[in-house]
């Protein structure tokens, strides 16, 4: 009885200190905005992950050009260096084939801003709240994807202020797929490729990671 009692007392001292525990994180780009032409595959650049306890790896491909598109095949590969990779999900993931709602800015979208107006909101998807969609820069780097929260007409409420700026006549369309990949912890670097399957419109896509760095 002595003995349970002590160990009772020793669990219950240690319990705290396990429970304290925070994580610290860093959320990086690996591949920026970029376009994959036409019939084409794109190689995103290899990302170490050996600095992390746990890793997420978010993917976004969406059209660049209006029109329809027979969707792009996504590749995510994991390795022990960064070379001979192996296929993570056991097949690539497909973005959809469809033809997308095409518009454009009716006014210029500054920094920050949390109301877009469009030319033309209603023709697409771009008025349907959770409606995720595509900002096309020419400078591809700058483009990024906004959530609609709201609208009132052409003008679009969003989920969350752009991160920059954009002219008006800014071509914007209303389809974007997305995925959350988990890498497991034994893996040292991850990468992402994307096949273009359409013979006649361009696509684009972003990878970010995000890790788990340290345990405090």
């Amino acid at each position: 009885m002595k003995r349970l009692l002590i160990a009772l007392m020793l669990l219950a001292v240690a319990s705290p200190a396990s429970a304290a525990l925070t994580k610290s994180t860093a959320i990086d780009v690996i591949d920026a905005w970029q376009l994959v032409a036409e019939g084409t595959m794109v190689t995103g650049e290899p990302c170490s992950v050996s600095d992390s306890y746990e890793s997420v790896l978010y993917i976004e491909v969406a059209p660049a050009e209006a029109g329809a598109t027979t969707g792009s095949y996504v590749y995510v590969e994991v390795s022990y260096g960064d070379d001979d990779w192996t296929l993570l999900t056991g097949q690539p993931f497909k973005s959809t084939a469809a033809t997308p709602g095409v518009s454009d800015v009716n006014e210029a979208i500054t920094d920050a801003n949390t109301v877009v107006d469009l030319t033309d909101a209603v023709a697409g998807n771009f008025d349907v709240p959770g409606r995720k969609w595509f900002i096309v820069e020419a400078v591809t780097a700058n483009s990024e994807t906004v959530r609609t929260k709201s609208h009132a007409s052409d003008a679009c409420t969003l989920a969350s202020a752009v991160k920059n700026s954009h002219a008006d006549t800014t071509v914007v369309i209303d389809l974007v797929d997305e995925w959350v990949v988990k890498i497991p912890m034994a893996v040292a670097y991850v990468r992402t490729s994307v096949y273009n399957t359409d013979t006649g419109q361009d696509a684009a896509f972003t990878t970010r990671i995000s890790k788990v760095t340290a345990l405090n």
